[in-house]
């Protein structure tokens, strides 16, 4: 199998997942935006298009997390076919496991659950299809170096210190999520492409981190106040089971997010000068 890739989707995780496949010497292209059928080979794509502003806009959440997948994966030819998923899939699992084999509770009354719906539409179609090459990969929180501006907790909380020297929130210090450097996620994910035995693979530290524990890191760093919305209030994402990657590949996290707080707030800082 050849080290080419081609990668749909310019957001956080295609461009640092470029930044992370320059540094390795492999060769990547990203097609243009709207440009979803060639004639050539594209080796092994990684599909990383996706909205998760599904109240705001359910059509672009459905084309970018679903439609936009099945033209890219039925009209290419290719060595391999990564979906990246995410392991937000777990969210309503709790205690019902988070492993590959589990199975995923959607509510579909709720409309909390259309991302997720899609996700797991996206998943099927790839691995309803008999080709082994074609594999699905959930991947958990990423954290990296060049947070701009995405609107999820971490990086939104990174910024706000800096530029509003506070940060008003909704959740409670007991909250729990799974954050994982993209080093740590893409160098699994490689191995994976090239090597993996199985078609889906979940990606995390496998380790929650308390969000009081973030901020009190933040705030003894920036000083920066911490305000709490009047109805805020406790998520405990479930622990993500990363059994699958510890056994195959001997999987191991090198970074920690709290230890790594320091570098996330220098970069921002350089990015707003």
């Amino acid at each position: 199998m050849t080290k080419k890739f081609t990668i749909f989707g310019q957001g956080f995780v295609g461009q640092n997942l470029s930044i992370f496949l320059k540094k390795r010497k492999y060769n990547f292209f990203f097609p243009k935006k709207g440009r979803f059928k060639f004639k050539k080979n594209l080796n092994n794509i990684v599909f990383c298009i996706g909205n998760q502003n599904w109240l705001q806009n359910p059509n672009l959440t459905y084309q970018t997390n679903l439609s936009i997948m099945a033209k890219v994966l039925f009209n290419n030819k290719f060595e391999s076919f990564t979906l990246i998923s995410s392991t937000r899939l777990y969210f309503a699992n709790k205690k019902d496991g988070t492993a590959e084999n589990n199975f995923i509770k959607i509510n579909t009354n709720e409309s909390k659950f259309l991302y997720n719906s899609l996700k797991i539409s996206a998943e099927n179609l790839c691995l309803c299809l008999k080709n082994k090459k074609i594999k699905v990969v959930r991947i958990s929180n990423l954290f990296a170096n060049n947070f701009t501006n995405q609107a999820y907790i971490l990086p939104t909380i990174i910024r706000d210190s800096i530029i509003k020297n506070k940060i008003t929130l909704e959740l409670s210090n007991n909250s729990t999520k799974d954050f994982i450097h993209v080093d740590d996620a893409f160098n699994v994910l490689i191995k994976i492409i090239f090597s993996g035995k199985y078609r889906m693979y979940n990606i995390a530290s496998g380790k929650n981190v308390y969000i009081g524990d973030i901020l009190k890191r933040i705030k003894k760093i920036t000083n920066c106040k911490i305000i709490r919305k009047k109805n805020y209030r406790t998520i405990k994402e479930p622990k993500i089971n990363i059994g699958r990657i510890k056994k195959e590949f001997n999987f191991k996290t090198k970074y920690n997010l709290i230890s790594y707080i320091n570098e996330l707030l220098d970069s921002q800082k350089k990015l707003i000068k």
